[in-house]
């Protein structure tokens, strides 16, 4: 007669000791990376996302390209010069970015010598001017045919502080 023996079986990554179940080393360490792995995906997808969504109607590329212009004009203009410069593109591309109001666009700070350009909401980019003069009446005028900037070059007026 053969004898019923009933044989236990130990799942596959768990080890009976004492009475307690612990986890397999080896699939531990494997199930870690994985994970680390997978966490590294999502971010860098994510990212990814994010910057091809800032990338997607070319914000940056527009801002890089007005302020260097700009700075350029700046650095040939002499004072007493007034300038007008078409930014038909740039006030689209504001517009389609739902930039608040167009005043925003451009910004000139005379103490630091520099031009900041926004299109898009929480970035701008500044380029430096070295011509050393101050940029004064500066207005955007819309639908004329084309939306224009205009402001005037002046001599670089004396600090307060000196």
């Amino acid at each position: 007669m053969m004898e019923n023996t009933v044989q236990q079986r130990d799942s596959p990554g768990r080890d009976f000791a004492n009475g307690k179940m612990l986890w397999n080393k080896k699939a531990m360490d494997l199930v870690m990376q994985n994970a680390l792995y997978v966490i590294l995906v999502i971010i860098f997808v994510a990212g990814m996302f994010f910057f091809i969504q800032g990338q997607q109607n070319g914000a940056s590329i527009w801002e890089k390209y007005y302020a260097k212009e700009i700075s350029r004009v700046i650095n040939l203009a002499q004072p007493g010069d007034s300038i007008t410069l078409d930014i038909q593109k740039a006030t689209e591309i504001a517009q389609e970015n739902e930039l608040q109001t167009f005043s925003e666009i451009f910004q000139f700070d005379n103490i630091n010598n520099e031009i900041c350009v926004k299109l898009s909401l929480g970035r701008k980019s500044c380029y430096y001017y070295f011509n050393n003069v101050d940029i004064v009446n500066t207005q955007i005028e819309l639908a004329v045919p084309e939306n224009i900037l205009k402001f005037k070059v002046i001599e670089k007026q004396k600090e307060q502080n000196e």
